[in-house]
């Protein structure tokens, strides 16, 4: 099939059409404007914008990428325009409403439309499929069962069913890996990188679709703000000052995605923005594959999913993986030899303006590296001058670097006036600075290394939490608080931790499977350092723009480790995640000068079985067969995991009743995690009346008190102590003594 300019033109425009129909008439039969809608948002617009830059001398799948990454930036800026404009020439005071947006969209894209048009009158090529053998075939179709037995486990469990559907995914994703690595050799290329996605959307949904409702530790606040945004039909920084508010991956895009879809809000961050982020370990995948074999990125791929803040997809923040997305490709972009350098530059810009209005700390970590990249840059340039100065290098071979000094200004300058207009936001990094400085010099003392704060702590798989000393030193914290003016109570706290699975083994075994399991995690940043250094001692085989790359975000993160700050205000787990977009392959190439010492058996085989264990070790299967409480909400609903994250239905309908009956000014005392519960039906408003402790001490008489259902249940409650989640007794005998009981559904109860 020959595909012309009028035929890719007019395919565009029937799709408009139709899209502008099924929004317009609200068609929305077995989901159809769910789906189209959606594939619409993610597709057309980067295309375009692709069309328009007349990129083409790259492969298809870096060609994907760049078009989903243009979407979700064209999704963002035109919403912020519409937002912007709309109100200022009087045309309407909700500009993100269905019909004010849909107009302005169709705007847009019959304007890029045409220049696309206009731009490619010389397009005319043969669509060809890749030749697959029937190996090919059967390695193709294999991984497209794992996110349909992901759905179905996930609907089993949700209903408090059986967990064997999603055991059985999870372990033929492991058999899986270990055949393509078998029959590597006999493989088209393209099974892959379709491999890596299919195993990518089936771990994430098989979390991120756990609940009926939005769960995870910042995700109920974002979706609160998105509600807020979708209601109120605009987005203004002054409708709530808050960080998250200054986002637009959080306030316009889920607000646009669930106006051309229609679909339940709640799925727009459980199942849109979770097929949005599983186009990054492609994007892993396509930058590894541009220095390294088809091996080694694919293993770059799994190593990057396998990650606990890929795989436990409540870890992950919807703006942060967001920003990831435009992180990974202002990496590719850069890296790509098929885009000319004024191009590059563009694409840089857009992705990087898309990154900082996506999420603030990635933003910073992102600038850190471009700095810092920049710089080593100058220095290897010098370097060069010196070699051909003195006649060691011919001028012909100097090494091309797009990475400017003024493409780095702009990035920092955007930042800055972007982040300055919420002040929160834009002091940030200061306090953060301020702070770790001041910080710096205890970063071995015993009191950071008593709560795993210490940069060996890292390296150390038996590491524990002190939670005595934790606790002594909440208690200590509250004795200088005011006093409380209700009757005491002899309430005295103790870690107390939710009900798990009853062990048919010695309890022993779950500390050893533990240890194990820290053990490959620690193993895998060794093959990370290891593989950054092989890079630097072996430069002359690689690329040095990457190999600076590699320095700099290696070095970013050594630095965020040994402030000792980081780790309270800032889960390391993100950086760490953040800096393996790129060093994913690092870790393989690393784990491969390992493995080779290994005679006769080839070295893919063992860190195909290294990758294997620690995939089954991270996602829940060892502890699922010991047994105990450190088990996997994916696989349960019962354990730590799911007591912190799991959102059920009696706890949003007491919040609802809550929102509905109680004064809006009134202070309400519930636990860290709890609180979150509590967004998916309150207002974002209330944040500043929400007091994250329900010690009976720090309890007003004139306060209400929300409980969760692992309080009520499990008798339980989550304190954050120096940035460690811990466990504590609910204090029940004090609030039944002391307050009435307003609100009791089974699940959830309130007091006053």
């Amino acid at each position: 099939m020959n595909l012309t300019n009028k035929k890719l033109i007019i395919g565009i425009l029937a799709f408009l059409l139709v899209v502008n129909l099924l929004i317009f008439f609200n068609i929305d039969f077995y989901y159809i404007r769910a789906i189209l809608g959606f594939i619409f948002l993610i597709t057309i617009p980067g295309l375009l914008i692709m069309l328009c830059f007349k990129i083409r001398n790259i492969n298809f799948w870096e060609y994907l990428v760049y078009t989903i990454g243009l979407s979700v930036a064209f999704i963002m800026f035109v919403g912020l325009h519409a937002n912007w404009t709309l109100p200022a020439f009087g045309i309407t005071d909700k500009p993100l409403s269905t019909i004010p947006i849909l107009i302005d969209f169709d705007i847009f894209l019959i304007i890029l439309t045409f220049f696309a048009y206009m731009r490619n009158k010389d397009l005319n090529f043969k669509i060809k499929f890749p030749k697959l053998s029937w190996l090919d075939r059967i390695f193709m179709i294999i991984p497209l069962c794992f996110p349909f037995m992901a759905v179905i486990g996930v609907f089993l469990l949700n209903n408090h069913g059986t967990n064997i559907v999603t055991m059985v995914m999870l372990g033929a994703i492991a058999i899986y890996v270990l055949l393509v690595v078998i029959f590597r050799d006999k493989l088209n290329e393209n099974v892959f990188p379709w491999a890596i996605w299919m195993i990518g959307l089936s771990l994430l949904l098989s979390f991120s679709m756990r609940s009926w409702f939005v769960s995870g530790s910042d995700a109920n606040l974002e979706f609160s703000i998105f509600q807020m945004t979708q209601d109120k039909g605009v987005w203004l920084i002054d409708n709530f000052k808050n960080a998250y508010n200054v986002m637009l991956s959080v306030t316009i895009l889920p607000t646009i995605l669930s106006l051309f879809s229609g679909i339940n809000p709640q799925y727009i961050q459980k199942l849109f923005f979770t097929i949005i982020f599983n186009f990054l370990p492609l994007i892993v995948y396509v930058i590894s594959r541009k220095y390294f074999n088809k091996n080694i990125s694919f293993f770059a791929g799994l190593f990057f999913i396998f990650q606990s803040g890929f795989m436990k997809w409540s870890w992950m923040p919807s703006r942060q993986q967001i920003a990831f997305i435009f992180f990974g490709l202002m990496l590719l972009v850069l890296f790509s030899k098929g885009i000319n350098s004024k191009l590059k530059k563009l694409l840089v810009l857009i992705f990087g303006f898309s990154m900082i209005v996506s999420h603030y700390s990635t933003s910073y970590i992102a600038l850190a590296i471009f700095l810092l990249a920049y710089v080593l840059t100058l220095i290897y340039k010098k370097w060069e001058n010196r070699k051909i100065k003195k006649g060691k290098l011919k001028p012909k071979k100097r090494e091309q670097f797009h990475l400017t000094g003024l493409l780095v200004l702009v990035l920092l300058v955007f930042g800055f006036l972007w982040y300055n207009q919420v002040s929160d936001v834009a002091s940030g990094p200061i306090i953060f600075l301020k702070n770790s400085l001041s910080n710096l010099g205890h970063m071995f003392s015993e009191e950071v290394q008593s709560q795993g704060n210490s940069p060996l702590d890292q390296f150390n798989i038996f590491k524990k939490i002190d939670t005595v000393s934790l606790i002594k030193e909440y208690e200590e914290s509250i004795s200088f608080s005011l006093p409380n003016n209700l009757s005491k109570v002899d309430y005295k706290i103790y870690p107390k931790y939710p009900s798990g699975i009853e062990s048919a083994f010695n309890p022993s075994i779950n500390l050893y499977i533990l240890y194990f399991r820290e053990f490959l995690k620690v193993a895998g940043k060794i093959f990370v350092i290891l593989g950054v250094f092989y890079l630097f001692i072996k430069r002359k085989k690689f690329n040095y723009n990457f190999i600076i790359f590699n320095i700099a975000c290696f070095s970013i993160l050594v630095i965020l480790l040994i402030l000792p700050f980081i780790s309270i205000q800032y889960d390391v787990v993100r950086p760490y995640q953040q800096i393996l977009i790129l060093s994913s392959g690092s870790a393989i190439l690393g784990a491969s000068i390992i493995f080779k010492k290994v005679p006769k058996i080839p070295h893919e085989i063992f860190v195909a079985i290294f990758l294997i264990f620690y995939f089954l070790a991270l996602s829940g299967i060892f502890h699922q067969i010991v047994g105990g409480s450190d088990i996997s909400m994916r696989l349960n609903y019962k354990g730590y995991e799911y007591s912190s994250y799991y959102v059920s239905k009696p706890e949003t309908d007491s919040a609802g009743w809550m929102y509905k009956s109680i004064p809006q000014n009134k202070m309400v005392n519930s636990d860290t995690n709890a609180i979150t519960r509590i967004f998916i039906s309150f207002s974002p408003l209330i944040y500043s009346n929400l007091i994250r402790d329900i010690h009976p001490f720090l309890i007003n008489k004139n306060n209400y008190v929300y409980s969760s259902s692992y309080s009520k249940i499990e008798g339980n409650y989550f304190k954050n102590l120096r940035g460690n989640t811990v466990s504590l007794n609910f204090p029940t005998e004090f609030l039944n003594g002391n307050k009435n009981k307003i609100y009791n559904n089974g699940g959830s109860e309130i007091f006053k």
